[in-house]
């Protein structure tokens, strides 16, 4: 082992700050919301698909997700592929701190 591997080795934090590993999760839960979002507004909305849209909300049950965000989603968003939208109404539904 060279001698910067040793250095960048100690000085490199093994593990991320709790604030860092709070804010990842997040962004992976809200990605969870997103994404169970656009496939349930795919399956009612433009496929009409009943038992693909009862599958999905299974999912949402199974998964332990709140209903009440992915609604506010749902039906608080025009377009479910523009991130941006999608953020605002996810902001806004969390700033309700309703749950």
């Amino acid at each position: 082992m060279n001698r910067l591997s040793v250095v960048s080795a100690k000085t490199t934090p093994l593990l991320m700050s709790v604030s860092a590993a709070q804010e990842c999760r997040a962004r992976n839960d809200r990605q969870s919301y997103f994404s169970i979002t656009r496939q349930l507004g795919r399956a009612q909305f433009e496929l009409a698909d009943q038992e693909l849209t009862r599958r999905l909300w299974q999912e949402v049950a199974d998964r332990d997700l709140e209903v009440g965000r992915i609604t506010h989603l749902l039906y608080g968003c025009h377009c479910h592929q523009d991130a941006a939208e999608m953020v605002a109404a996810d902001d806004a539904f969390l700033a309700m701190d309703v749950q």
